[in-house]
């Protein structure tokens, strides 16, 4: 039987857990977190076999590690992991931002494991979210390999999306992260924005009477983290202040089209967007969205991934 790790048993780390083991793969998975309470309750909730408290024991005979800590955590645990990877084993992270992720990666794994980043985009605003077996059912899963990944370790990585029930998508990391930024990252400062604007007003004690679902769901996003969301954010500081300028401008037009009452530019530009959000679907853009590799019975071939035999060409 193979073997596979998942570092960090949060929401994302258990759900992932959960979905492999309602597929009922041959595959044993172990359970690892710095908090070994948070690790226990995966056990409990059956998304582990074994929740192992020492790092190194946790890793010893995982065909696949799946690095599901913060982002702010990745840099060191790639550190701390490095000398006890089997040859040929595969490493893989859940981390929302690739380029970063990609360099610690290319800094501190050893040559000898195949490094494939990925992201399944899932949403995380919700405070109260329970872990899921169905959470990447239907969902699209970014697959983005290094440089030096063998292709048998993109492979594993595809299946590991396909038989959670989610569908891969490969992107360029900085083409991942430009994205990112501006429907993940600008959206969450939208709503820590206006979040603090709203209730710095001298009269918020009555306003907040007057703010129903419709101000809950434009300011969920300020729920995160805020640790996670800073680190996020200065992994990413570039770009994120290049989106930040472009929302400035557009901010100043609608100023414009609003104080502009002679034109018809407001409505122009309110039922343009109105069309475009209509049209939305989330994680779906069939037009675009590059297909993955025809895997037949990924599930019942998946336990077979994690023995060992890994080739050594390259991607």
């Amino acid at each position: 039987m193979g073997r596979i790790t998942i570092l960090g048993t949060g929401y994302i780390g258990t759900s992932l857990g959960l979905a492999l083991k309602a597929q009922k793969v041959n595959v044993e998975i172990v359970g690892h977190d710095r908090d070994y309470g948070r690790a226990g309750e995966a056990k409990k909730l059956g998304a582990v076999d074994r929740a192992e408290w020492n790092l190194p024991s946790s890793l010893e005979g995982a065909g696949m590690v799946v690095v599901a800590t913060p982002l702010g955590e990745i840099a060191t645990v790639f550190e701390q992991i490095g000398q006890f990877l089997a040859p040929g084993c595969v490493v893989t992270d859940t981390a929302s931002l690739k380029g970063p992720v990609l360099e610690w990666a290319r800094e501190r794994l050893p040559r000898h494991v195949g490094y494939v980043g990925g992201d399944p985009i899932v949403g995380l605003a919700d405070p109260d979210r329970k872990p899921s077996a169905n959470l990447f059912q239907d969902r699209t899963y970014c697959v983005i390999p290094s440089a030096e990944a063998p292709n048998t370790a993109v492979d594993q990585v595809i299946r590991l999306a396909q038989v959670v029930g989610a569908n891969p998508l490969f992107l360029d990391p900085v083409e991942h992260d430009s994205h990112i930024a501006v429907v993940r990252q600008l959206p969450a400062l939208v709503a820590t924005t206006l979040m603090n604007l709203a209730s710095a007003n001298p009269s918020w004690r009555d306003g907040q009477r007057l703010a129903g679902p419709d101000f809950g769901a434009a300011t969920a996003l300020a729920a995160e983290s805020p640790q996670e969301s800073r680190a996020q954010l200065q992994a990413n500081r570039e770009t994120i202040l290049r989106w930040i300028q472009a929302l400035q401008a557009e901010l100043g037009e609608m100023a414009r089209r609003i104080e502009d009452e002679s034109s018809d530019e407001l409505l122009k530009t309110l039922e343009a967007a109105q069309d475009l959000r209509l049209l939305w679907r989330p994680g779906v853009s069939p037009e675009s969205q590059e297909q993955p590799p025809e895997i037949p019975t990924a599930r019942q071939q998946f336990s077979t991934f994690f023995l060992g035999k890994f080739g050594d060409r390259k991607r």
